[in-house]
Parts: C-alpha cells; sequence; structure tokens
C-alpha cells in the first residue's frame, strides 16, 4: 500500500469511528443524545437493509468532493474528506517529507440541520477535536491552514471547506 493511501486510510478512519461525529451527521434532533443508539451500531450503518436505501456510512462521508447526489428532498449532512496541495519542506530537513493539505467538505441542509441550531459549526468543532494539534498520520502535528465558505453548495444547503496541514512522505 503507497504511503499517501495508508495515510488516507489512517486519517478517514478516524472520522468514521468517531461517536459524536457520526450523531452531529446522522440525527436530526438531539444528536449527542445518550437516549439515541450509536450510528455505527445501526443495521444499516454499513449495508443497505432495501433495495432503495444507501448505507449510512455511504451516504454521511465520502472520499472525494462529492455532492451530486445532495437534493432538497432528501435532507442530510455530509463530510468529504480528501488531500489538496503537497508542498516539499526545506531541502535541508529531509528529500522524502513534505507537507499536505487535508480537505474537509462539510455540507448540511439548511431547513432541516441548521434551522434550529448551529449544525455545520459543531461539526466543524468536532473535527478540529479529532484531529487539531494532534499526530493522526504522517509527520508531526496537526495544524490549522483555513476555513472558509463553500461557493454555490447544493440547493437547500450549506457549505464550508476546513483546511488542515499534516507532514507526509513522498511517494
Amino acid at each position: 500500500m503507497s504511503m499517501m493511501v495508508q495515510e488516507m486510510t489512517e486519517l478517514f478512519n478516524r472520522a468514521w469511528q468517531d461517536i459524536d461525529l457520526n450523531r452531529l451527521l446522522y440525527y436530526k434532533d438531539t444528536p449527542l443524545s445518550s437516549d439515541l443508539p450509536d450510528v455505527q451500531e445501526l443495521d444499516n450503518y454499513f449495508e443497505s437493509t432495501s433495495d432503495e436505501q444507501t448505507p449510512i456510512f455511504k451516504t454521511i462521508f465520502k472520499r472525494a468532493a462529492k455532492t451530486s447526489d445532495l437534493t432538497d428532498d432528501k435532507p442530510i449532512c455530509r463530510v468529504c474528506i480528501y488531500f489538496g496541495i503537497s508542498s516539499p519542506l526545506s531541502p535541508h530537513l529531509s528529500e522524502k517529507v513534505l507537507e499536505r493539505d487535508l480537505h474537509f467538505d462539510i455540507y448540511t441542509h439548511i431547513d432541516t440541520f441548521e434551522e434550529n441550531e448551529f449544525r455545520s459549526l459543531k461539526i466543524i468543532d468536532r473535527l478540529s477535536a479529532i484531529y487539531l494539534g494532534k499526530n493522526v498520520a504522517g509527520y508531526g502535528k496537526t495544524q490549522f491552514v483555513r476555513g472558509q465558505p463553500i461557493a454555490n453548495p447544493p440547493n437547500g444547503y450549506t457549505g464550508y471547506k476546513l483546511i488542515l496541514k499534516i507532514g507526509g512522505q513522498k511517494w
């Protein structure tokens, strides 16, 4: 397995294995309530329970910037996780080490999730708690690069891009 694949696998696993992040992405009301079961324990988390239903996991987490299936009539929250720009570190540090941008695109349905609370901000806060300032993959601690609204999100959704920087190994 290549280093990039290994790093992304570790980063992606950290997100979907987080109980609170799953709750924020899936439950419409009181997502952090202890009365609700953990999302990963639901029967349709990894596998469909019917022909028409996509598994929860494949709906709320994407490994690329995918929004074509976000529609106003099927309100959800989603996090897309993928690498952005990679840059070499100073040559005197190492020829095999680089910095890599890690992108999180957060989409929340406005009328369903943003109406009563700032769900997108809670998701951003949770992602920051999971990743920021920690050695999550590659080398060194994850650093904040920037956050910004996503221009032209799908109809009915708000979008926010969070970019963190991690140290990585060259191919």
